[in-house]
């Protein structure tokens, strides 16, 4: 059931980091033809920068969490490595536990701040997009990065021959 979890939230965050991995490649373009746009015709593409701000959301927050699962996020173990492993678990799940926490909390409350920013009508000055739908990334990818982090501490609990 764990390992079950495990490989449906990797599946998951990885299929968002696929997305971003185009959305990245599109925001490259983006600014390619902006540039060529404005040196040969002296034309620069209308909004390339709130696109650029927007995209670059869209990209942080749907690769967040396939970064957690390939451990890519900075992580100090210096002093934790001195205990005994027993130790480095149950240190581990703590710390596991209140990142997973408080991801939970900065995803509902970027739901929140979305859905005021939704009402309020806020958009960008030049090609006046709403910010809510990319708040709304934001929060599904401190959501993903969330789960990933409870998979990591459930995976703790997994045998080592299981794993």
């Amino acid at each position: 059931m764990i390992k079950g979890y495990i490989n449906i939230v990797n599946k998951a965050s990885k299929g968002l980091e696929n997305i971003a991995a185009i959305i990245f490649f599109l925001t490259a373009m983006l600014i390619i033809v902006n540039v060529i746009s404005r040196r040969a015709f002296n034309t620069p593409v209308t909004g390339t920068v709130d696109l650029v701000l927007f995209f670059t959301t869209a990209v942080i927050a749907l690769s967040i969490g396939y970064c957690a699962v390939r451990d890519g996020h900075i992580a100090i173990s210096i002093f934790i490595e001195k205990f005994p492993k027993r130790v480095q678990k149950v240190i581990d799940v703590i710390i596991g536990s209140i990142s997973a926490l408080f991801l939970f909390l900065v995803a509902w409350h970027m739901v929140v701040y979305a859905i005021a920013m939704r009402s309020s009508g806020e958009v960008s000055l030049t090609i006046k997009w709403s910010h809510f739908p990319f708040v709304m990334l934001l929060a599904t990818g401190f959501g993903m990065l969330a789960l990933v982090v409870v998979g990591k501490i459930l995976s703790l609990f997994i045998k080592e021959g299981e794993q």
